[in-house]
């Protein structure tokens, strides 16, 4: 490969301009992102049951699904929340499961089990768990000089249109906009006027709609009367085409077999009647001719030749005459035979001659009629599924006649359901089917929808068809008008009213592109309407360019500051130009494979090619270096670059390969871990790889071009360095003990001082926006939400640095699971603010964060702020926070008592901050308890009072929609009495019920059921198909969560569990140490295959394994590092742990085989030691500093968004340092200690065929 390249530089010139336009073009398509592609093998059930409690989700609803899906093929585990309205079963699968078709199988199971359920219970929802869930960007718009329906009519009608309309945006939700709907308020004053007057039933409303359904089935049972007659008909006329051509076919054979007869009878009767003629004359003439004379010898010769003839046709001469009779009677038969035929065939228009033409016919007629027949049978199911649309209008139509008919009293009957039930029925228009006539199908069409608010206060919900008595309308006992939701929604932007618009975008786009999209359609809407502003309060793209930015800073400082080692090591400019355009032509090397492969330009890939890019000179410096010393003893130019290059090809690619085997044991990590970490895996190889590949092309095409010339270099620093080195390496080999001791001392002393500051998932990022989630008490009212959400927001405003402040209620919050289901959470106690800060403003999101979680005390709220960014997202959603343990039980009295016995003994620990032991979320609730055997008395079910008490308690009911200029309104049916319920108000409810004589009264409630205060929980939690509550604590700021954890266990270590109880820990540290395991089991097998590789290479297994000392060393400075830094061990620090054992191994590479090649040469092992520790020095210190100063500017932090991989820079700095330090003192030790034996080499010779 040297060879070649220094053969023909223009080649290798050619291959990097193609480098670097690949390279290029492919950086400008790669799409930037936070985090690489994570694939989460989870599935959410979402079912609602409305007016349900807990107990009742979980018995009806959750249990059966748990167990109708716990057989799906991969499930690892199974979760679920039974709360009040709904159920929520959480599934988790093997990582290697597809997801698409375990939904499919997902709801093959579940349909087998919804069969089961009540008709209150909606079908499932099944949503699979995608990042892509949560909103790109969360935006305020707002409207100069307009009120907020003015605002939301334009939103409605042209901005949200626009918006969805957006490449990649995948839908557009909203908070603060007033809908307006038609509310019918029932008026007891207007119902008691017209009870009066009620004395029949209802039903004559639905005549004009069972008319047209009457009309329409009259129709299509004509259409579908005339098919089957055609289809009877033809039928009729294929039979006789069928039995007509059989006779012909068989008159036909006939034919043929009497005219095949004839034949042969035509050919017997001229072979007999010549032969009687011939015998006749034979005979004649026998009788005349004198037997003794030739003429009669002829004649009888004849005579026997005619015999003979007569007996191959089984005859005699005496048999002549009667058989030609009788054949000449044969032929008269078969003449008169076929006369006969020809007569009949003439009656119908045939002849012998045209016989096959007329089955032919036939065919055709057969054939035609069989064509027919599908296209009419295609006709009569069309008309079938008429019928069947019809019988579906009738049955709907019939659902609501009943639900009128059934009430007859109007203090009884005029309830929502029963006004719902009307206006829906008349609000009805739906075609019921087709009808052919004439070829022509008609759709027949069924009812006539609402057309304005007159219309529907004038519709007859009764008419009882007595004379004097009005029909009775809609407005003769409700009011009808029109309202907003103005009461109900609540969205502020800095303190004033406005519509806040939440992003969500399509899978196949990139979030930046889609946050980018967005953005320049804000500027065109403002543009086309200058009184529009948008203010973006999360901007995932935004926040997604900085990090990406930030990282590529670091990356480009890096880089420069490892050219400037260069300069001070080299003092030329030629060797450090060779090297510096390696650098990027690497990176653009590797960004052409990242593309190929499909990684994205995320942190954790560009934070490898950052970690990379201060090695990606050490493969070139020591190319660089040699060829250098080669020039330096006089080789010419050609002959010192290609020798430089080949001489250190087999240690360079050594080297490379220990610092990338060490991802190569990944393929055996699971979950997420695996998932994060192979993009910046896959980058480090490739761009290492890419080294490799230049130092082994380039640098020696380039060296051979600039090295013509070579000056003497003075370095007089690095001569005393390497005097004073001199003289403490051979201290050290004469103390080797102390130096072991050492080594071994602050090993141990750097992971004890490490330890104590415990483990964590991720580091904090820090973020310029700010989510705030605001709770109220539980028995908070929606008005007391709101001043305090008001109070709130203007608290926050005076913080510092705080630039907008953008709020909504948390149940309207698009993002939250239950919504996406259309499952009403009722959180109005809840508010979910977005803050913006200034970037200007010289604070941090997290100190803001802080100072928003103080007003909690001053509002009467709990206010929890973290970062909004979709770092801070993923962080938590991978690792949680706290401490958390579930409680495991079967009965929920035991669960309750467990959990406030844990909580109240964990809040003692040293670091727990706040405890919920989630007993605390439970509900005051009115527990209605029947007598069956009182309520059977009346005729009543529990079913039926439950009935009549919902009826009683639901607050509204959408009924049906209006369109009024286009827009659809909700038709909303409200009692204006809903404030006088209470609890005596329930126990004095009357329930009506049906006598034995048919005849209806009604019972108090509180005779036939007790009425008691209770109080239930909020949600009953489930994993595996068992109960359990869950207790967790915050932290105080600055503990660790592993070492309170590891406290909590402690004091919790005697505990005496009920029984049938048990406790299982779970939370932040659980998935701390399941992915720190994972690391650990990586690290294990990637030092095991460092060492295979440096047995390989050395041919030894005493070398490696000095080598492998090195690693302790590069652990010793990176747990140090940690420590000085303040910083905890973490996944990502552990990623650093990983990469220093493939990187320092190779300063121990360089030492040890340059040693053994002195010692082979002849050279004394302590001389050997001290001039390879000597000779080895600058390659060593040059290489480390290059990779210490590459990383040098994330190690800082500097930048937004560095935190995230700033514990890998630091644990590589921190090792590089130490064991660059330690590796030339430690590692000559142990050589000295292990090596007793001279090194014995296999030379060339040696290995000659012998001649002999």
């Amino acid at each position: 490969m040297s060879k070649f390249s220094v053969k023909k530089p223009l080649t290798i010139f050619v291959a990097v301009i193609g480098i670097i336009i690949l390279g290029i073009v492919s950086f400008t398509e790669m799409t930037p992102d936070l985090l690489p592609n994570i694939n989460m093998p989870y599935a959410v059930v979402m079912t609602s049951y409305a007016g349900a409690s807990p107990e009742t989700v979980e018995s009806v609803v959750t249990k059966p699904l748990e167990k109708g899906i716990a057989t799906t093929e991969g499930l690892k585990n199974i979760t679920s929340t039974s709360n009040e309205n709904y159920s929520l079963v959480m599934l988790e699968f093997n990582d290697d499961v597809n997801m698409d078709s375990t939904v499919v199988d997902l709801r093959d199971k579940i349909s087998m089990v919804e069969g089961y359920w009540p008709d209150e219970v909606s079908t499932p929802y099944i949503l699979k768990m995608n990042p892509n869930m949560m909103p790109v960007m969360v935006s305020t718009v707002s409207m100069k000089g307009e009120d907020t329906k003015a605002l939301s009519l334009l939103l409605e009608e042209k901005v949200i249109p626009a918006l969805e309309g957006t490449d990649g945006v995948a839908s557009v939700s909203t908070n603060g906009m007033l809908e307006d709907s038609i509310s019918v308020v029932l008026s007891d004053k207007k119902i008691k006027d017209v009870n009066k007057k009620i004395t029949d039933a209802v039903g004559s409303q639905f005549a004009s709609g069972e008319s047209q359904l009457a009309s329409g089935k009259t129709k299509i049972a004509s259409g579908e009367k005339a098919i089957n007659a055609q289809i009877k008909e033809l039928n009729k006329n294929l039979k006789i085409l069928k039995s007509s051509k059989t006779q012909l076919e068989k008159l036909q054979d006939t034919v043929t077999e009497l005219e095949d007869k004839k034949s042969e009878l035509d050919l017997t009767v001229t072979t007999l009647s010549a032969i009687d003629r011939s015998i006749k004359e034979l005979e004649n003439s026998l009788k005349t001719a004198d037997p003794n004379s030739e003429e009669y010898k002829t004649i009888v010769a004849s005579l026997a030749a005619i015999d003979k003839q007569l007996a191959s046709m089984g005859l005699k001469r005496s048999d002549v005459s009667n058989s030609l009779a009788q054949a000449k009677a044969g032929q008269k038969q078969i003449d008169q035979a076929l006369n006969k035929i020809d007569k009949n065939l003439k009656k119908g228009g045939a002849t012998r001659s045209n016989l096959s033409s007329k089955i032919k016919e036939i065919d055709n007629g057969i054939n035609s009629i069989n064509a027919a027949l599908p296209q009419l049978s295609a006709q009569l199911l069309s008309i079938q599924s008429g019928k069947k649309e019809i019988a579906s209008g009738e049955s709907e139509l019939q659902a609501a006649k009943k639900s009128a008919l059934d009430k007859i009293d109007m203090s009884k009957t005029l309830t929502k359901d029963m006004i719902s039930g009307i206006l829906t029925a008349q609000n009805f228009s739906m075609p019921a089917g087709y009808v052919t006539e004439d070829g022509v199908d008609y759709l027949v069409r069924v009812g006539d929808k609402f057309k304005s608010v007159n219309e529907l206060k004038n519709v007859t919900i009764m008419d009882m068809g007595i004379d004097g008595l009005k029909p009775i309308k809609l407005s003769d006992v409700a009011d009808v008008m029109i309202s907003d939701n103005s009461d109900a929604t609540y969205a502020k932007i800095n303190g004033q009213d406005g519509v806040l618009l939440s992003f969500s975008k399509q899978s196949d786009y990139s979030t930046t592109d889609v946050a980018d999209n967005i953005n320049k359609k804000f500027e065109q809407l403002s543009k086309d309407n200058p009184k529009l502003e948008f203010v973006p309060l999360m901007d995932q793209g935004d926040y997604i360019h900085i990090i990406v930015n930030s990282v590529l800073n670091n990356l480009v400082v890096g880089s420069i500051l490892a050219i400037l080692i260069l300069i001070f090591f080299l003092k030329d400019i030629k060797p450090t130009a060779i090297i510096a355009v390696s650098i990027p032509l690497s990176v653009l090397f590797a960004i052409v494979l990242m593309y190929f492969s499909g990684i994205t330009l995320n942190v954790i890939s560009l934070s490898g090619l950052a970690v990379g890019v201060g090695m990606l000179v050490d493969n070139s410096v020591v190319v660089i270096e040699n060829i250098y010393r080669l020039r330096s003893k006089g080789y010419s130019v050609i002959k010192s670059s290609v020798s430089g290059a080949v001489q250190v090809a087999g240690a360079i690619t050594s080297s490379t390969l220990t610092t990338i085997c060490v991802f190569l044991p990944i393929v055996f990590v699971k979950g997420i871990t695996k998932q994060l970490f192979t993009d910046m895996a896959l980058t480090i190889g490739y761009s290492l790889m890419a080294s490799l590949i230049v130092a082994l092309t380039l640098v020696p095409a380039m060296s051979s071009k600039m090295f013509k010339k070579t000056k003497d270099v003075e370095h007089p620093f690095f001569d005393k360095m390497l005097n004073k080195y001199k003289t403490t390496i051979n201290w050290a080999l004469d103390h080797k003990i102390i130096v072991i001791g050492a080594a071994v001392g602050t090993l141990v002393l750097s992971f004890v001082l490490i330890g104590f500051r415990g483990f964590s998932f991720m580091p904090e990022v820090d973020s310029a926006q700010i989510s705030v989630e605001m709770e109220m008490p539980k028995d908070a009212v929606l008005e007391d939400t709101i001043k305090t959400s008001d109070k709130a927001i203007s608290a926050i405003q005076k913080i510092k640095g705080v630039k907008t402040v953008g709020a909504m209620l948390a149940s309207g919050d698009a993002t939250s699971m239950s919504g996406m289901a259309g499952i009403n959470s009722n959180s109005s106690n809840k508010v979910s603010i977005y803050v913006l800060v200034d970037e200007e403003a010289n604070v941090t999101g997290k100190e803001v964060a802080d100072n928003i979680e103080k007003l909690s005390d001053s509002l009467n709220c709990d206010l929890t702020a973290s970062g909004s960014s979709s770092m801070s997202e993923a962080t938590s959603a991978l690792g949680g926070s706290g401490v958390s343990l579930k409680i495991y039980a079967d009965d929920l009295d035991t669960l309750q008592t467990t959990a406030k016995s844990v909580g109240s003994k964990i809040k003692g620990v040293e670091g727990i901050d706040e405890v919920d032991n989630g007993v605390m979320e439970t509900t005051p609730e009115i527990k209605v308890t029947v007598d069956k055997a009182k309520a059977m008395k009346y005729n009543l079910t529990v079913a039926q009072v439950y009935e009549k008490l919902s009826t009683l308690l639901t607050k509204q009911k959408i009924s049906t929609s209006l369109t009024l200029n286009g827009e659809d309104y909700d038709v909303i049916i409200k009692n204006n009495n809903q404030d006088k319920i209470n609890r005596k108000y329930v126990e004095s409810y009357k329930i009506p019920y049906s006598k034995s004589d048919g005849s209806e009264s009604s019972v108090k409630l509180e005779k036939i059921a007790a009425v008691d205060s209770a109080t239930s929980l909020n949600a009953i939690s489930r994993d595996n198909q068992k109960r359990y509550i869950t207790v967790s604590a915050t932290l105080k700021d600055g503990y660790n969560v592993s070492l309170v954890t590891n406290d909590v266990k402690s004091a919790l270590k005697d505990y005496d569990l009920p029984g049938g109880s048990s406790i299982e820990y779970s939370g932040e540290n659980e998935t701390i140490m399941e992915s720190l395991g994972q690391l650990v089991k990586m690290m294990l097998l990637a030092i095991i295959i460092i060492y295979l590789i440096m047995v390989a290479q050395f041919q030894s297994l005493l070398s490696p394994f000095i080598v492998m000392f090195t690693i302790p060393l590069a652990f010793t400075g990176g747990a140090l590092a940690l420590f000085i830094a303040g910083m905890e061990i973490s996944v990502i620090s552990m990623v650093g742990f990983v990469m220093l054992a493939g990187i320092i191994v190779n300063n121990g590479i360089v030492l040890i085989d340059y040693i053994n090649q002195t010692r082979a040469d002849g050279m004394k092992k302590r001389d050997a030691i001290i001039d390879g520790g000597m000779t080895r020095m600058r390659p060593i210190l040059m290489t480390a500093l290059t990779t210490i100063l590459g990383l040098s500017a994330m190690a800082l932090g500097i930048g937004t968004g560095s935190e995230m991989m700033q514990p890998v820079a630091i644990v590589c700095v921190g090792g590089l340092i130490y064991a660059t330090f330690m590796t030339l003192y430690v590692i000559p030790v142990l050589y000295d200690i292990f090596n007793k034996k001279d090194i014995s080499v296999i030379r060339d010779e040696d290995l000659k065929i012998i001649d002999d």
